[in-house]
């Protein structure tokens, strides 16, 4: 699995996490990703600003976000045959 991004969620991210990402696992616009953890399911927002900066956010980005304060996060791009992202949450 290719990484996106990773981050120490803190308590900025409740409203948004942007990052600089230059792989091409992301559309460009924006969009609603699917995310799983492998147990629970999320669709986050994410939006292209250009140069290569993303950035996810949505009620239920900041719903995922409270309950993890602190945890480290990463995302994962889809593997082939799947509509949906990986996540792995490290508290």
């Amino acid at each position: 699995m290719t990484v996106i991004g990773e981050v120490n969620l803190v308590t900025h991210h409740q409203a948004r996490w942007r990052f600089l990402y230059r792989g091409h696992a992301l559309p460009g616009g924006t969009s609603i990703l699917t995310v799983t953890d492998g147990f629970q399911w999320w669709h986050f927002q994410c939006r292209s600003e250009g140069d290569n900066m993303y950035c996810i956010n949505g009620s239920e980005w900041s719903r995922f976000v409270q309950t993890r304060m602190n945890a480290m996060i990463t995302l994962y791009s889809k593997q082939d045959g799947e509509d949906f992202h990986r996540i792995r949450v490290r508290s």
